[in-house]
């Protein structure tokens, strides 16, 4: 599970103080840095009223609220550098009876959705008694990352992010499944802005079976491709064939053959180009393409039955 910080921090300190510590200290692909930064995270968390400073200053000029912000309202950005490896936020963690979760549910809050991470943060409880989350962990490099994989998760325990508690979550180790708060809270984050997420998977688990459920990063990429296939000409269609049998990264090759596999209606010749992928030297590609291939022939296999 995420370490827990020990500190008895009673500084204060203005977010501006604490982004030129961190601009000047903190390598946030490293945990032992991530690990030092969190006296000063708590420094921030100890002063009650900035927060509410930040919010009343970004109200004042609505046009330009929370710009450059995509994140889900749930989340208010306090500080992001481009040029920098790290961001800081703050999250709203409703609980069950709050307005907002009656009016739009738990997926926007990712609640109920067991993931891991593919970036390091680093998190203080600062409003309320936190949220829930039943931790597990698991070894990102025994997994090849497609759907139905088992994970080897070890279930840790189920704890609560309590006002000033500091947590490190580990990037490929930690996987949690976060639950509401049992009143609204707030957390404070510094959060890895490198190029991991980037070139490395996300997760979301299925806790009950102890599968990968789905990845659940963004690759535009990916989205690329999916619009090449459906627009494009036999010219682009040889640049993505190409793609699927040379690109570097497996993922991008899968999405490749499945996105040809998209431009066919004929079951038959889906599964044939699907069975390149069987070829492959990845068994995420293998296996994503089997799934692939059994998802073509099921329906065909339901009618067969049904009239047998």
């Amino acid at each position: 599970m995420p370490i827990v910080i020990e500190t008895e921090e009673t500084r204060v300190v203005q977010l501006e103080e604490l982004i030129e510590r961190l601009d000047r200290d903190l390598d946030t692909r490293c945990h032992d840095s991530m690990a030092a930064a969190a006296s000063d995270l708590k420094a921030l968390a100890n002063n009650r009223t900035f927060l509410a400073d930040v919010v009343a200053r970004e109200l004042k000029d609505l046009a330009t609220m929370q710009r450059g912000n995509t994140y889900t309202p749930q989340v208010v950005m306090l500080h992001l550098n481009p040029c920098k490896n790290y961001f800081l936020r703050a999250n709203i963690w409703p609980s069950a009876h709050d307005a907002v979760m009656q009016a739009s549910g738990p997926d926007p809050f990712f609640y109920h959705k067991p993931h891991d991470h593919n970036f390091n943060f680093l998190t203080v409880g600062y409003h309320g008694p936190g949220y829930w989350s039943d931790y597990y962990e698991y070894d990102y490099d025994k997994v090849a990352g497609y759907p139905g994989e088992p994970m080897g998760l070890r279930f840790v325990e189920r704890s609560a992010l309590d006002q000033g508690k500091v947590m490190l979550y580990r990037a490929f180790i930690d996987v949690h499944d976060q639950l509401p708060a049992d009143e609204l809270s707030i957390s404070l984050n510094i959060m890895e802005n490198t190029l991991r997420p980037v070139v490395t998977d996300q997760y979301a688990a299925d806790t009950a079976t102890g599968v990968i459920k789905k990845m659940v990063n963004r690759n535009n990429m990916v989205c690329v491709l999916s619009v090449a296939a459906a627009i494009g000409d036999e010219n682009t269609v040889e640049i993505i064939d190409h793609i699927s049998r040379n690109h570097v990264n497996p993922r991008i090759r899968f999405a490749a053959l499945k996105s040809l596999s998209s431009r066919v209606e004929d079951p038959d010749r889906r599964i044939e180009l699907m069975m390149q992928g069987m070829r492959d030297s990845s068994i995420l590609v293998r296996e994503s393409s089997r799934v692939e291939i059994h998802k073509v022939r099921a329906p065909r296999q339901e009618i067969e039955h049904a009239f047998s």
